[in-house]
Parts: C-alpha cells; structure tokens; sequence
C-alpha cells in the first residue's frame, strides 16, 4: 500500500474507540441514522401488515430500486 499509494495512511482503530475517532458520526449524525431506521422499520411494518390484511404470502420487496425511491421520504422526514 505504501508503495503505490503513499498519500493513504491506514490507521487501526481499536474496538470501541469510534466515539473518539468519528465523534460526528456517533453523535450529530446519530440523530439522522436513527430517524431513517425508524421510518426504514415503519414501511416494512406497513408493508407486512397489508399483506396480511390482503391475505396473501408475506413477502419484503428489498430491490435497490425501491429502496431508492423510498429513501428520499426516509431523508425528508429526518431532515424535517
């Protein structure tokens, strides 16, 4: 790595010293992961809960496409 990419410098974080190493990750941007698991948890509720109101086989769409088109209100509620 030193060799072809002199300007990388890897460095070994030990466990659970992130706090200390990405202090903005574990807590200004905690408050933003949380909302997007929740409103993440709160489609796949929804979702499961219609089919089974539907009576049909219980089933998770998780294609990319989806999540992509879903994200952008995942990210709208957790910004506002």
């Amino acid at each position: 790595m030193k060799t072809h990419h002199p300007n990388i410098i890897l460095d070994f974080v030990p466990a659970g010293c992130m706090g200390v190493w990405q202090a903005c990750n574990v807590g200004i941007q905690r408050v933003l992961k949380h909302s997007l698991k929740c409103s993440y948890h709160e489609d796949v509720v929804a979702a499961i809960l219609k089919q089974m109101d539907d009576d049909v086989e219980i089933s998770i769409d998780r294609k990319l496409g989806l999540m992509w088109d879903q994200s952008v209100l995942w990210m709208w509620k957790a910004y506002t």
